[in-house]
């Protein structure tokens, strides 16, 4: 198995589009840099979306976690598993005498390490962007927590907030990678994947519009069933002094890890999936 997921680990790296994916971090962070400097001309620096150099991994990140992330996620997938379909050296693995959940345990495990080292990467080159572009104040403000925070416990909510965007992306990742293993095509696993991924963005707003039929608290409920709105809020609700939703949230993320993570190992069972 160790043989197996070290292959699959070379083979993510012989991709273009791997290092493509990881050469747009500056890129991306950059763009939100610019972005935001002209956003703190507006706001004083005792509120927490005001952006210095401790915050900046947070506010490069929340806005690009449930857009752009979504996106990484969905392509980094669908080439690892269909990949191979396309060009038959599936086969070659076949051969080895490795069994089918084998195989599709290897690249889910390596898929949610390239993502791991994404999010690592991100994080690293966001604080030196930070540093480049912003001050570093004695104490800054952080969301729905009282009183001002030092650079320390700025870095310690920032691990903190990474992690949680970490387990909620492995979430979608495990969904995307079902709907990966199905497809066989990259083009319908990308085609069915972006749908999904519109679906997600679309009915929690459009069931705020039955607020005053079904009322707010089982709107806000249904709106937290959807990952990118957890990522887009959530997270920062769960960090706050007082939770917001926190079991609710949690739970979610859980339902959906654990209920694609089964239909893909009954999807590699089957005896013809690599057919």
């Amino acid at each position: 198995m160790k043989a197996l997921m070290w292959s699959e680990w070379e083979r993510v790296w012989k991709r273009k589009t791997t290092w493509l994916l990881f050469l747009s971090i500056p890129i991306i962070l950059l763009a939100a840099a610019s972005y935001v400097v002209k956003q703190n001309d507006t706001l004083t620096a005792d509120v927490a979306h005001y952006t210095s150099a401790w915050n900046f991994p947070i506010m490069g990140l929340s806005e690009m976690l449930f857009t752009v992330f979504q996106g990484v996620i969905l392509v980094l997938v669908a080439f690892i598993v269909t990949d191979e379909y396309q060009d038959k050296t599936i086969r070659m693995i076949l051969i080895r005498s490795y069994s089918n959940l084998e195989i599709i345990i290897s690249k889910y495990l390596v898929s949610i390490l390239a993502l791991a080292a994404f999010f690592a990467a991100y994080l690293a080159i966001s604080y030196a962007v930070g540093f480049i572009y912003f001050d570093r104040p004695a104490e800054l403000a952080l969301f729905y927590q009282q009183g001002m925070a030092t650079p320390f416990e700025s870095l310690v909510y920032n691990l903190q907030f990474y992690g949680i965007a970490l387990l909620s992306s492995i979430a979608m990742l495990t969904v995307l990678f079902f709907i990966s293993s199905i497809a066989h095509t990259t083009t319908a696993a990308i085609g069915t994947g972006i749908g999904f991924l519109l679906f997600s963005f679309l009915y929690p707003n459009v069931v705020t519009y039955f607020t005053p039929l079904i009322g707010e608290e089982l709107v806000i409920k249904i709106f937290f069933t959807s990952i990118p709105m957890i990522q887009w809020q959530g997270i920062t609700y769960l960090l706050a002094d007082q939770p917001f939703m926190a079991q609710w949230n949690c739970g979610v993320i859980a339902i959906y890890w654990l209920l694609f993570a089964g239909l893909i190992v009954l999807a590699a069972n089957k005896k013809d999936y690599f057919q």
